[in-house]
């Protein structure tokens, strides 16, 4: 279930895009394609219910929804669940309201794409648990995808 390499060989880290009671999130670059991806370091010490999310996590990996973002690797580091997904350009909704005004039709467009993502993650026995603006995650595209909160 989690590759047995060394992420740090295969990632160099960028910045710190983000961090809440679960670890951090830093923007990466693949080494081998030089794409940009984002690595969820999420803290196992302590953390109740460990293996409770494994079924999620395995859902999210083998089937892939243009409203949910993509888990592309995972790996454990020391104490640390490393979830390597899918980076998003455009930042967080929350980023996004903070700086400006969102007219109705585009509030409609992206409350339809998370409900196709919740939809997606309820029909595979998912609960996603966080559904809140900084989960909400905006490609320059125009993609809207929910963030992962399989251990949230």
């Amino acid at each position: 279930m989690v590759n047995i390499e060394n992420p740090r060989t295969k990632y160099t880290e960028l910045e710190n895009i983000g961090s809440g009671t679960f670890g951090e999130v830093c923007r990466a670059l693949d080494t081998a394609t030089g794409g940009e991806v984002a690595i969820k370091k999420i803290n196992l010490q302590g953390l109740r219910k460990k293996g409770l999310r494994v079924n999620e996590l395995m859902v999210l990996k083998k089937n892939r929804n243009p409203n949910v973002v993509t888990c592309l690797d995972s790996y454990l580091v020391d104490e640390q669940l490393w979830l390597v997904m899918e980076y998003m350009d455009g930042g967080t909704l929350s980023d996004v309201i903070s700086q400006t005004h969102l007219s109705e039709d585009e509030m409609a467009a992206i409350s339809r794409e998370c409900l196709q993502g919740l939809d997606f993650l309820h029909s595979n026995h998912v609960i996603h648990r966080d559904v809140k603006s900084c989960n909400i995650l905006l490609g320059m595209d125009g993609s809207v995808k929910l963030g992962q909160c399989i251990l949230g």
